[in-house]
């Protein structure tokens, strides 16, 4: 067993703790506003007093969690539009022509329209992230599915009697999850980035939550005089990405 594929997500788990530990609104506190970083408040303040460190920590949770969700939703819904995409040529052209559809929508520009008539909420975040990547986990399991669909022992399984179902869950599924866990690393760690840029634009999580894209576009007009409200949230972003990425690699060469 390589137990060094491990180790980022170890990693990532450790800083998900440390968030956690770290995680809150921040108290306001007008004489400390834009202060450096400090013992009492290690990555300083921003425009408010409110200590960067609580709001950087529950932002990224709240971006983690969320982007947790849309991958969920993403990989079952990719995964069974493959099924369909497989499975006869009435249904086959219909996944197709839907996942054509999905594949074209930008994840940005969708929630840019949606926040606009519905205004910025986590379900335009789900909605318009998870469509964007459905196609990508629907084209990865469709290729898999017909290499299986040939082998020998799901041939022999519908010898013995077993339905599409038990076949699909028993023998396919299984084989697929290698491939599948390697792209929802790869959609997880994209829909984090994008969620940061659709905050940072405003159409991202409602303003009474933190998160590192907004506190990023509070301080871009203090990016001079106070360059930790950029620096900061960056650095989280990027340690986060990377982590996934190197998970996602870690599993690719022990496959």
């Amino acid at each position: 067993m390589n137990r060094k594929k491990y180790v980022p997500i170890v990693l990532f788990i450790l800083l998900i703790s440390f968030f956690c530990v770290n995680a809150g609104l921040g108290a306001i506190d007008q004489d400390a506003a834009l202060s450096g970083l400090s013992f009492s408040h290690p990555f300083g303040t921003d425009t408010f007093g409110r200590d960067l460190l609580e709001r950087v920590s529950l932002g990224a949770l709240i971006s983690i969690a969320l982007s947790f969700f849309i991958t969920v939703i993403s990989t079952a819904l990719g995964v069974l539009l493959a099924f369909l995409m497989a499975s006869n040529a009435a249904t086959s052209a219909v996944s197709f022509t839907i996942s054509g559809i999905m594949k074209s929508l930008s994840s940005i520009l969708l929630a840019l329209f949606l926040s606009s008539i519905f205004g910025p909420g986590f379900l335009v975040l789900i909605v318009s992230i998870s469509l964007s990547h459905i196609p990508n986990i629907a084209q990865t399991a469709y290729s898999r599915i017909l290499v299986i669909k040939k082998e020998d022992f799901i041939l022999y399984s519908k010898t013995l009697g077993m339905n599409r179902a038990e076949i699909a869950v028993f023998h396919i599924i299984p084989h697929l999850k290698d491939e599948v866990l390697q792209q929802s690393l790869s959609i997880f760690s994209s829909s984090i980035l994008t969620e940061a840029s659709l905050s940072f634009l405003g159409a991202g999580i409602p303003i009474t939550y933190p998160s590192l894209g907004s506190i990023m576009a509070d301080g871009r007009a203090l990016i001079i005089s106070s360059p930790h409200l950029i620096i900061i949230p960056s650095i989280v972003l990027f340690i986060i990405s990377l982590l996934l990425y190197l998970e996602r690699e870690a599993l690719d060469l022990d496959s």
